[in-house]
């Protein structure tokens, strides 16, 4: 035989079974529930990473919240107590160092500055 005459055989139309078209159809959906039930959207997995991250990141963000809020308490600590040391100073400078009234503040004996030999 000819391959021409074999190719015509073998492509010639014949009908499919009965019931052919339904298995086919039941086929697709069987694997399309398939596929939907193994594979998540894209937003689902999303929303699942972010709130993975939420979770991870929850407890370091509030420890640095925590640290940050700790340390602008000291730092205001230290503040009034440089006030308060300041004030204190500042009183007792003023005692020590009076300004001299009377024949002594003409002296030769000061350096220039109020009070001070």
């Amino acid at each position: 035989m000819n391959p021409d005459a074999r190719l015509q055989r073998a492509l010639r139309p014949c009908d499919p079974p009965d019931g052919f078209a339904q298995r086919v159809r039941a086929r697709v959906e069987r694997e399309r529930r398939a596929r939907q039930s193994t594979r998540l959207p894209v937003w689902r997995w999303m929303a699942m990473a972010a709130a993975l991250v939420a979770v991870l990141a929850g407890p370091l963000a509030w420890r640095e919240y925590e640290s940050r809020r700790e340390a602008l308490a000291a730092r205001a600590q230290v503040l009034l107590a440089l006030q308060i040391a300041s004030r204190e100073l500042n009183t007792v400078h003023r005692k020590v160092v009076r300004p001299v009234s009377g024949p002594e503040s003409s002296g030769s004996g000061l350096s220039g500055k109020e009070g001070r030999p």
